[in-house]
């Protein structure tokens, strides 16, 4: 997405920062996110992976291509509880994950005011 409309939806985040980015992808599968990685290299254009934008400085918002992850991205994969460890989307909130690893006596030790709504990609 490269309308002004979109471009301006990601150029804030929860800081007080606003820039506006070269435009938008929301891939709706990985290999859609590497297909748009790729094409973003190959033409020397910077990313930036975007979850739900609760940075309070500024870290989701640049001048780049803006990968956002969380819409279709979001899923917990898997979880092996005798390794202590998950894979997931980038897309999962923070709550969400420690939701389904607490009956396993897990827990993701990221402990942000923001839990609710951040997500484990960005």
């Amino acid at each position: 997405m490269f309308d002004a409309a979109s471009r301006g939806r990601y150029s804030t985040d929860a800081s007080i920062y606003q820039v506006e980015p070269l435009g938008v992808v929301v891939p709706r599968t990985e290999e859609a996110a590497r297909t748009a990685l790729a094409i973003a290299l190959e033409a020397g254009v910077p990313v930036l992976p975007r979850g739900a934008g609760t940075s309070q400085c500024g870290q989701a918002v640049g001048e780049a291509l803006v990968i956002d992850h969380t819409k279709y991205l979001n899923k917990i994969l898997e979880v092996n509880t005798d390794a202590a460890a998950a894979v997931v989307q980038p897309g999962v909130v923070l709550d969400a994950l420690n939701a389904v690893l607490r009956p396993q006596q897990l827990w993701f030790p990221v402990d942000v005011s923001t839990s609710a709504q951040a997500t484990i990609g960005g």
